[in-house]
């Protein structure tokens, strides 16, 4: 008997093949698969939609050739440099960084996402207002996550560890599936939903090392011992719930929503009663929608709206 698949398995198979296909034409052999997957099951072909939209094709640079008979004279290197380093500003600054840095860079704007597949088949998506950079060598795959927060789904390869790095923390993986979330003036955190992560502080090596195994999640403050320690698997679901643009609260205050909804959005809620701030929401809410969350909270807890280009006021 065929096991039947769960909504988030589906649309990770989806994420798989919209990663695939936008990487380029599949050979004739995966083509077949890949339509053979999308016959399977009705719901394939919604969550390969879903997916694709939310797929930013990644544009390559075209190749540059610089000519060069021998070592120049460091006036004239630096003028060059100078030169070329403007042109590729000019061009972007993830150019700037394949080129100078030997590093390929990937960001998103307050409220975009982005499903990038790397070129040893892992895959990331990036959430809102994030950026990352990737340097891959023949012995490690290294992510520097600068700020924001991304899911990693690892493509296994044992000799060549998936590393995540960030100001407080080292996250080690082989082959798995872990978020990590950088925020200001928080701690780093990161959610394991397949396999075990090592987290480590960057550059103590006599710092422990902390196991995070499958529906788990590590803390890394920066002044106190990394902690880890489980969540239920529908909290899992539910802090994933933006790579299908939704932000799921379960019992959270009106306050803490807010917040989450300020970094999907330039339009902010503002709410000055610390009695309706404090008033817990659970449901399910578009991410980049906070005037139909005011709203909706408004009509639950017999609130009132004031709705400008910059702010939703929630009264009572």
């Amino acid at each position: 008997m065929t096991t039947r698949l769960s909504s988030e398995q589906v649309y990770d198979e989806a994420a798989y093949w919209a990663a695939r296909v936008d990487a380029g034409a599949l050979p004739a052999e995966d083509q077949a698969i890949f339509e053979q997957w999308l016959a399977a099951d009705t719901r394939h072909y919604g969550a390969y939609a879903q997916a694709c939209a939310l797929l930013t094709p990644i544009k390559k640079p075209a190749p540059m050739r610089l000519v060069e008979p021998g070592p120049p004279p460091r006036r004239r290197f630096l003028i060059g440099g100078g030169i070329a380093a403007t042109l590729l500003a000019a061009m972007g600054i993830r150019n700037y960084s394949k080129w100078f840095l030997g590093e390929d860079r990937y960001r998103t704007q307050i409220g975009e996402m982005k499903v990038i597949p790397l070129s040893d088949g892992s895959v990331v998506t990036l959430n809102t207002n994030s950026e990352i950079a990737v340097r891959y060598t023949p012995s490690q795959r290294m992510i520097e996550l600068v700020h924001g927060e991304a899911l990693f789904d690892v493509a296994k390869n044992k000799l060549r560890p998936f590393i995540v790095q960030t100001g407080t923390a080292l996250v080690r993986a082989v082959g798995t599936s872990f978020s990590v979330k950088v925020l200001p003036d928080q701690p780093v955190q990161v959610l394991v939903r397949e396999g075990i992560v090592e987290v480590k502080r960057p550059g103590v090596p006599v710092a422990p090392v902390v196991l995070v195994a499958m529906n788990s999640r590590a803390i890394a403050p920066q002044d106190a011992p990394i902690t880890a320690k489980p969540v239920e698997t529908s909290e899992v679901g539910r802090e994933l719930a933006w790579r299908v643009g939704r932000l799921a609260f379960h019992g959270e205050t009106l306050a803490q929503a807010a917040a989450e909804f300020a970094r999907y959005s330039d339009a902010r809620i503002q709410i000055d009663d610390p009695d309706v701030a404090n008033q817990k929401v659970t449901g399910l809410f578009v991410s980049t929608d906070p005037v139909g969350f005011a709203n909706a909270v408004a009509v639950s807890f017999d609130l009132h709206t004031e709705i400008s280009d910059s702010q939703i006021r929630i009264t009572r």
